[in-house]
């Protein structure tokens, strides 16, 4: 009876511990920490992941509001028109982020196309999401910086929108950019 007893109170102090991991992990997501990365706890969920997966290459990444915006209009406009792609009314994605006000950093002779998003759509768990993203060879080269120019960009900004009644219901954008630096 002690020995049942000892191994009940062990599951429940497990179970409390994890309960607790997981509170404080969605309290940082929800907390200052991933604040500028998303609009919506799901966006500030999926941005944590990528910033903190064990396959991430960037030394840093930081959340930028602005990105985040853009990224929520985008995923806003595809749950309206009911597809997931690059290309929609506001442009090609370079284009929409500079038209926002973004100084997109491109190297020299680059032809202004995507060099700065992934979309997904279909699936509402951030987690599911990531393992898409993650089994996409172009999408794993953008966002853990599998190649020197992404590599370089520094700055995220995620974008999650929901909608019932269109074909994919939930829309996902993340922009992974850096920012024009100043000369010095």
């Amino acid at each position: 009876m002690l020995k049942s007893g000892l191994t009940l109170l062990s599951s429940v102090v497990l179970l409390m511990s994890q309960t607790y991991v997981n509170a404080s992990d969605e309290q940082s997501v929800k907390g200052s920490l991933y604040k500028n990365c998303g609009l919506n706890s799901e966006s500030r969920t999926l941005a944590k992941l990528v910033m903190e997966d064990s396959e991430q290459l960037r030394e840093s990444l930081t959340c930028n509001y602005l990105l985040s915006e853009i990224a929520q209009q985008k995923a806003e406009e595809m749950a309206s028109l009911g597809v997931v792609s690059h290309v929609g009314p506001g442009g090609n994605p370079d284009q929409r982020l500079m038209d926002k006000g973004y100084d997109l950093f491109l190297p020299d002779g680059a032809i202004i196309g995507n060099h700065v998003e992934a979309v997904q759509g279909g699936e509402s768990r951030p987690e599911v999401i990531m393992d898409k993203f993650k089994n996409s060879y172009r999408h794993r080269v953008h966002l853990f910086g599998e190649h020197e120019f992404f590599l370089s960009q520094d700055q995220i900004g995620v974008g999650y929108a929901y909608n019932w009644d269109s074909p994919h219901v939930d829309y996902w954008v993340v922009y992974i950019a850096s920012e024009e630096k100043a000369d010095e």
